[in-house]
C-alpha cells in the first residue's frame, strides 16, 4: 500500500472518532451546563486551538511532523478517558476542549502528511479522495450513534469506541510511517502573514470564503441536533437515518469534484457560486419546516450539505494548488478558520436568541451563507505559491 493510501485509511479511522460524537457532544454536555452555555464551551476550545495553532510552525520545528501528531493523539485519547470515567462537570469540561482542541491539531499533521505523499500535478483528485474518505466516516456513523445514545449509558459507550478508533490509529501511524522527513517550515510572522493575506486578493478570498464555510458547520453542528430533538420532537432513532442521508453529498461529491477540475477543468468559481447558492437557500427554508416527516427532513439537510460539500472540496483544492507543505504558518491561518467560527458562531447565535427562538437561526444563517458570493470574483485560477521569501 503507497503512503499516501495509508494517510487516507488512517485518517478514516481518526475520522470514525470525531464522526461518531460530533453530533451528541451538545447533548451530551446539556447534562452537565444550561443550553446557553453550551457554545462558550466551545468558544474556550476554540480560542485555544487558536493559541496552539498560532504556535504549529515552532510546534513542528521542534518535535517534526509525526512527533507532534503522536503527542496530539496521546492528549485526545487522554481526553476522551476524562469524557468517559468522569461524572466531575470541570473534569468533563476541561476534556472536553483538549479533546476539540487536539482534533484540529491532528487534522493540521494529517494536512502535511497529504501534501507530502500526494502527487502535485494531481492535486483536485488528491484532496478529492481524501474528502471523500474521511466524509465516509462521517456518513457511517449517524446510525451507529442513534442506535447506541438510545442504551443505557450511550453516551460512554460512544466516547469508548471513539477512543479505541483513536487507538488503532496511533498505533497504525507508529508502524505504518515510521520515519518522515520534514521539510523546513516556515516561520512567518503574523504581521507578515496578514500583509500577504491583503495583498494576495484570491488567497484571502479563499480563507473567507472557508470561514463562512466552517461558520455554516459550526451551527449547525452544535444546534441542528437540539433543534431536531428538542424542538421538533424527533427520536434519536429518526436522527440517525436523517443525519446519514444528510452526510451522504460529502461521499458522492468530494472526488468527482477533484476530477472534474484535474481533467475537465470546471472553473472552481462556478462551482463555488453553485455550491454556495444550494447551501443558502435550502438552509434559510429549514426555519420554516414543522413537520416531524424524516423524508422532508432527510430531503432538505441532504440539500444543505450538497451545497456545502461543493464549496468545501472546491475551497480545499483551490486552496493546496496555492501553498506547498512547509508552509504550514499559512496552512494554520486556513485551518484557523475552524476554531475562530466555533468563536463566532455562539456569540452570534446567542444575540440572536436574545430576539429571536431558535428556529430563526437556520434563515439568518443562510442569508449569512449568501456573503461567499462577493468573495467568488477575486480568486484567479494560475498557481502562485505560498508566501514569498
Amino acid at each position: 500500500m503507497s503512503k499516501i493510501n495509508r494517510t487516507y485509511l488512517l485518517s478514516f479511522l481518526f475520522t470514525l472518532h470525531i464522526a461518531l460524537s460530533a453530533y451528541i457532544n451538545s447533548t451530551f454536555l446539556l447534562k452537565i451546563i444550561s443550553e446557553k452555555y453550551v457554545g462558550i464551551l466551545y468558544t474556550v476550545s476554540s480560542i485555544l486551538t487558536l493559541v496552539l495553532l498560532a504556535k504549529s510552525v515552532n510546534l513542528l520545528k521542534h518535535f517534526g511532523n509525526r512527533r507532534f501528531i503522536l503527542i496530539s493523539l496521546l492528549i485526545n485519547m487522554a481526553s476522551l478517558v476524562g469524557m468517559i470515567t468522569s461524572k466531575n462537570a470541570y473534569v468533563i469540561s476541561a476534556s472536553f476542549v483538549s479533546l476539540i482542541t487536539t482534533n484540529t491539531l491532528v487534522y493540521l499533521s494529517i494536512d502535511i502528511f497529504i501534501e507530502h505523499f500526494g502527487n502535485p500535478l494531481t492535486i483536485g483528485k488528491t484532496r478529492g479522495m481524501y474528502l471523500m474518505i474521511v466524509n465516509l466516516a462521517y456518513m457511517l456513523c449517524p446510525l451507529v450513534t442513534s442506535f447506541l445514545i438510545t442504551k443505557e449509558g450511550g453516551y460512554k459507550i460512544i466516547y469508548i469506541i471513539s477512543f479505541i478508533a483513536t487507538m488503532i490509529m496511533t498505533l497504525g501511524l507508529v508502524f505504518t510511517v515510521r520515519k518522515f522527513e520534514d521539510r523546513s517550515y516556515t516561520k512567518t510572522p503574523f504581521l507578515q502573514t496578514y500583509k500577504y493575506l491583503r495583498e494576495n486578493h484570491h488567497m484571502f478570498a479563499i480563507t473567507m470564503i472557508n470561514f463562512l464555510l466552517q461558520f455554516f458547520f459550526a451551527l449547525m453542528v452544535i444546534y441542528t441536533p437540539i433543534y431536531l430533538f428538542e424542538h421538533i420532537g424527533l427520536s434519536w432513532d429518526q436522527i440517525g437515518v436523517i443525519f446519514t442521508i444528510m452526510l451522504a453529498p460529502f461521499v458522492i461529491f468530494g472526488f468527482p469534484i477533484g476530477i472534474l477540475i484535474d481533467k475537465y477543468h470546471v472553473k472552481k468559481r462556478t462551482l463555488l457560486a453553485v455550491g454556495i447558492i444550494i447551501m443558502s437557500i435550502s438552509t434559510f427554508f429549514i426555519s420554516y419546516i414543522t413537520s416531524t416527516s424524516i423524508a422532508l427532513w432527510a430531503f432538505i439537510l441532504f440539500m444543505t450539505r450538497t451545497g456545502a460539500a461543493v464549496v468545501e472540496a472546491t475551497s480545499e483544492i483551490y486552496f493546496f494548488t496555492h501553498v506547498r507543505e512547509e508552509d504550514a504558518y499559512l496552512l494554520s491561518i486556513f485551518r484557523d478558520m475552524n476554531p475562530v467560527a466555533y468563536i463566532a458562531a455562539p456569540i452570534i447565535s446567542t444575540i440572536i436568541f436574545i430576539f429571536l427562538p431558535l428556529k430563526f437561526l437556520f434563515a439568518i444563517l443562510g442569508i449569512i451563507s449568501l456573503l461567499g458570493l462577493y468573495y467568488i470574483p477575486h480568486l484567479k485560477h494560475n498557481h502562485d505559491y505560498g508566501i514569498p521569501n
